[in-house]
């Protein structure tokens, strides 16, 4: 039975982990982009001045009531779940990884027509003074200021999630996953400076999103810049300020100046990432079957020297073998697709030839996957550098 002291023990942990997604997402923001990279980023520093002392103080007074508020939806969706009005679905095999990713992107793209719509509806003057006022009280935002709400504010944002969820079924996960996006974009947006890399000409590089000047501007300028994650309702509706392109070529790093910045930083990682990848799959050496039944070597094939051969070395039993002498490649035609090599792999024992693929399965081991029709076998070869103290030395 559910007890207020239940619900109270469940409001406290929703709590919990909100309040470490806003010390986390505002509070690491700051300490990384405003504190500890502020002299890099001096260029790209929207404002020349720093927030009025005090504001930060108001902003995290203001944010701790935000998160009281943002955890009573949160436990109103612990609840809504429990007695079946909302759907948190445990596990991602019950709707497919599919749907996991559809509704990711769903809750994304309906927040942000949520937040452009009410954002709007709160810059009603009669609204605006009594809902939306103290946000814009920080004329100059700080990270913290992404929080900082109104009561009335703070209850239209919380308010969508619950809503959504009446509808839209999500695993726990998508929940975390758009919740920690939300407070990091958040952040970002509110954090004056620019972060996001601008093209040579000045234009933004991913321009169907909002970026750190364009929220900068609203805040200067309150009936502009209305949109949260993308900036497709402000050009749609004609409420993006009309010097928003020139403002942000001013601060942008521009693409091709960018370091050490996110992009460049990303890029670097996904090239090593793929250049290690190759390397780990990289054909050379010598391997030996299970049971050292048999001993390839990997080397060009002699016919397409764009391909890679396994050259057969050592048989354990030639007599076993009829259908492959020392010398004959066994392994042909094997070319790497980015994932794996792909070539024909025929059978030493019975002489039938298989289409194949050949993939790292540690450091020291390979899997050989040779399949005919629909029916396929794996088999573990080991280098033989690993086997040496069995074998001996087989390279010649």
């Amino acid at each position: 039975m559910l007890t207020f002291s239940n619900i109270m023990t469940l409001y406290a942990e929703v709590f919990g982990g909100d309040l470490l997604r806003y010390v986390l997402g505002a509070g690491g923001t700051y300490l990384l982009i405003n504190i500890l990279l502020s002299r890099r980023l001096n260029r790209q520093k929207i404002r020349p001045t720093d927030p009025p002392k005090g504001q930060i103080r108001r902003e995290v007074l203001a944010s701790l009531r935000t998160v009281l508020i943002f955890a009573a939806a949160g436990t109103s969706i612990a609840l809504g779940a429990r007695a079946g009005l909302m759907t948190v679905y445990p596990e991602v095999a019950d709707l497919g990884w599919w749907y996991f990713l559809f509704s990711v992107a769903a809750l994304i793209i309906l927040h942000d027509a949520w937040f452009y719509w009410s954002h709007r509806l709160l810059h009603h003057p009669p609204l605006f003074r009594r809902f939306h006022r103290l946000h814009h009280r920080s004329h100059q935002p700080t990270p913290f200021t992404s929080y900082s709400f109104d009561v009335g504010e703070a209850v239209v944002n919380a308010i969508y999630l619950p809503l959504v969820l009446i509808i839209l079924p999500a695993h726990p996960v998508a929940l975390f996953i758009f919740v920690t996006h939300m407070m990091l974009r958040n952040a970002l947006g509110h954090c004056g400076v620019e972060v996001f890399p601008a093209r040579p000409d000045g234009r933004p590089v991913f321009g169907w999103m909002t970026t750190v000047t364009h929220h900068d501007l609203h805040h200067a300028h309150a009936r502009y810049n209305l949109g949260l994650y993308f900036s497709w309702w402000d050009r749609l509706m004609r409420t993006e300020h009309p010097q928003y392109h020139e403002s942000y070529a001013q601060t942008a790093p521009r693409l091709s100046r960018v370091r050490l910045g996110i992009v460049g930083l990303i890029v670097t990682l996904i090239a090593g990432f793929m250049a290690n990848r190759a390397q780990a799959f990289d054909l050379s050496g010598s391997y030996a079957s299970p049971g050292l039944g048999v001993v390839v070597r990997f080397e060009n094939c002699p016919s397409d020297k764009a391909a890679t051969c396994g050259r057969l070395l050592w048989v354990w039993d030639q007599a076993g073998t009829p259908h492959a002498r020392i010398g004959d490649m066994i392994l042909t035609g094997l070319k790497f697709n980015g994932d794996v090599w792909e070539g024909q792999l025929r059978d030493p024992e019975t002489g039938r030839v298989y289409r194949g693929t050949i993939q790292s399965a540690s450091a020291v081991s390979l899997k050989l996957r040779g399949c005919a029709g629909i029916f396929c076998a794996s088999q573990t070869w080991n280098s033989t550098r690993h086997l040496q103290s069995v074998l001996g030395r087989l390279d010649p």
